[in-house]
């Protein structure tokens, strides 16, 4: 049949239409005129017959398409109301629409109506899908039932559920891949490395019995710990442990502060001596080897901050616990000489040197900086000291240089001009700070690979990385206390001029407070050495002296101080000044002669940012304070900066740790 021709005529009638037609033809010839009229009125009742039974059967198709439809619909819907999934509809504010029989029977006492999704699940995250056409949310945990969905989410017509957008959710259970992964990290392997840290100094007052006596008290705390925890320990050297335990314990450690540490110090031997611990715990690992790697970074950090205490690292995270006593000073100087050996090596087999403090430079980085200066000049080497700004702090110390040691001036170069010096075989040397960040000229440790590190504080999370040689001892006093003793034990003996003497005097000075705080037996012998060099107490007095205005400024900030928490003095400075710094940090200094006052902090407004200086006395630890807001130090000296221009929501913040310091030391 052709397609054009009339629906109509697709049928049996299309035989009887053309016969008719046909007969038409021959009686208009023959000139049979009554029958062509007889012909032609069978023709339109044909034709009629034909067109009433195409509307028929229209009608007829119509209808069964609308029962087709009907019954898809029913299908449809059936299939949603009864499907084996979860499903709901939600609008965008959380309100529900509609919701299976699946998904009531996820709702408390099966109820049949629940208003908005938030009811069911306390937030869920609604934001996550707004402006999504479709998408996934995972794990989305329903209560009271202990059943874990990832809910597959696709955006419906606009308008269909009233108005703005609508979202039909199916609701799929990874309950069983969450157990099972759940039963996997309870169960992966967590090594711990602990290290008696005063292990050496304290065996040499003990007879052998005593000693092995402490030592296996130790032991049996770590094997108590470890079979609470089906664990083991294994004894691999006089003071090293090694301790294997499953991850679901490590929350408990972490929980109770790694009390171990503090059990250890109960074990007492002549004249009340007693051992420290410095543990280091690698956890979620991807393998056994890097588990290993993980320990011992973290041991070497909790070492690096002065022993006893516990630091545990995982993939993207260092935790500390403990460290709240003071670094025990070591008492042998075997490491001062190989390090001072070493360094003489590595800068012999350097094309020139490169010396930079920390940005916001002080007496102890410009100082050791100075000192460093002179060993490789000594070794005849082209030296230069990275300077981008001359400070309220450094003015007096620099004015003396331009007056007696003009080549030191000539030394000082900036960032821009370090980079285009330094080649491939140029030796950068980092004081008195191990944050890549906080250097006066991060770019360089991009640029060049031979890094030398000298520092005091107490290690942190951010640390550089791949250093030929590091020094860091945060029992010293201050950086430059380690760079006289090491120019002590070069093999070529360094004459220091008297300014040397008195640069390196004053960085002792000014981190010990004049050898108020730090100060130990070394810091005494350094000392010694600088004043059979020609450092003069007087001349170093002077490179601190301040005018009036600054003394002014100094009492004004004491004069707004406030005591909180009882023994806190806190104030501020309200003003952005080249000066700001230095007065906050004398200021910090001075507040701790108030009376009951053992911890002090000074507030400094700066460009972007509020900056903190801290201050303590005794075993009150101001690092770990400093170290909640970002910061860090030492025990009695530490500081932070938040970013943030409003002085009130500093202050807030520095509560918040002086608080959360307190409820942890107790």
């Amino acid at each position: 049949m052709d397609k054009k021709t009339p629906m109509f005529l697709k049928d049996d009638s299309f035989i009887y239409f053309v016969v008719i037609v046909l007969l038409i033809i021959v009686f208009l010839i023959e000139g049979m005129y009554i029958y062509v009229a007889f012909a032609g009125l069978i023709l339109i009742g044909i034709t009629a017959f034909t067109l009433r039974k195409q509307v028929l059967r229209e009608k007829e198709l119509k209808n069964y398409i609308i029962d087709y439809t009907k019954n898809i619909e029913n299908l449809s819907v059936n299939s949603f109301y009864y499907s084996p999934f979860p499903i709901c509809i939600i609008g965008i504010n959380g309100k529900i629409f509609w919701f299976n029989n699946k998904f009531k029977e996820l709702l408390r006492d099966n109820l049949d109506v629940i208003e908005n999704i938030e009811e069911f699940v306390e937030n869920f995250p609604l934001n996550s899908i707004e402006g999504n056409k479709e998408g996934t949310v995972s794990n989305i945990e329903v209560p009271e039932t202990g059943r874990n969905f990832n809910v597959l989410y696709s955006e419906l017509e606009e308008g269909r559920f009233g108005e703005g957008h609508s979202y039909v959710c199916y609701w799929n259970e990874n309950t069983a891949f969450i157990s099972l992964r759940n039963k996997y990290n309870d169960e992966r392997t967590i090594s711990m490395l602990i290290q008696i840290d005063n292990y050496d100094e304290i065996s040499e007052k003990l007879d052998l019995g005593e000693k092995s006596a402490m030592t296996a008290q130790v032991e049996k705390i770590l094997n108590k710990y470890a079979s609470e925890m089906n664990g083991f320990v294994l004894k691999y050297d006089n003071y090293r442990f090694l301790m294997m335990i499953e991850n679901k314990f490590l929350d408990i450690l972490e929980a109770k502060k790694f009390s171990m540490l503090d059990d250890v110090k109960t074990i007492k031997g002549t004249n009340d001596f007693s051992y420290t611990l410095s543990i280091g715990t690698g956890a979620m690992a991807k393998n056994l080897t890097q588990l290993l790697e993980y320990s011992k970074g973290a041991l070497d950090i909790a070492l690096g901050r002065g022993g006893d205490q516990a630091v545990v690292k995982r993939i993207n995270s260092v935790k500390f616990y403990g460290g709240k006593s003071k670094a025990v000073e070591k008492r042998t100087k075997v490491r001062a000489r190989i390090i001072s050996y070493a360094l003489r090596q590595i800068i012999d087999q350097s094309s020139n040197v490169i010396i930079m403090g920390h940005r916001v430079g002080d007496m102890d980085s410009l100082g050791a900086s100075i000192g460093l200066y002179s060993i490789a000049k000594s070794r005849g080497k082209k030296t230069y000291i990275v300077l981008n700004n001359v400070n309220h702090a450094l003015k007096n110390m620099y004015d003396r240089m331009k007056k007696e040691e003009g080549h030191y001036v000539e030394a000082l170069i900036t960032t821009e001009k370090a980079l285009e010096i330094a080649d491939q075989n140029t030796l950068i040397v980092v004081l008195d700070t191990h944050r890549k960040s906080y250097t006066e000229a991060p770019e360089l440790l991009d640029k060049i690979d031979k890094v030398v590190l000298i520092d005091h504080h107490r290690r942190s999370e951010e640390y550089i990385e791949n250093t030929l040689l590091d020094y860091i001892e945060p029992y010293a006093s201050s950086t430059c206390e380690l760079v006289a003793e090491i120019i002590q034990y070069m093999e070529d003996h360094i004459k220091l001029t008297k300014f040397e003497a008195d640069a390196l005097m004053a960085g002792i000075v000014v981190d010990t407070n004049s050898f108020t705080f730090k100060t130990g037996v070394r810091t005494f012998e350094a000392a010694s050495f600088l004043k059979r060099n020609g450092a003069d107490n007087v001349d170093v007095k002077e490179l601190f002296n301040e005018s009036i205005d600054f003394m002014k400024k100094k009492t004004e900030i004491i004069e707004r101080s406030e005591i909180v928490f009882d023994d806190v003095a806190v104030s501020y400075i309200d003003e952005d000044s080249e000066d700001s710094n230095v007065i906050a940090a004398q200021s910090a200094d001075e507040l701790l002669t108030i009376k009951d006052v053992k911890v002090s902090f000074v507030l400094v407004r700066n460009k972007d940012y509020i900056n903190i200086s801290g201050r303590s006395v005794g075993n009150v630890n101001v690092q770990v304070m400093m170290e909640y807001l970002g910061g860090g130090g030492h025990l009695n000296m530490a500081g932070a900066q938040i970013r943030t221009q409003d002085m009130e929501e500093a202050k807030a913040q520095l509560f918040e740790a002086i608080v959360r310091y307190k409820k942890e030391s107790k």
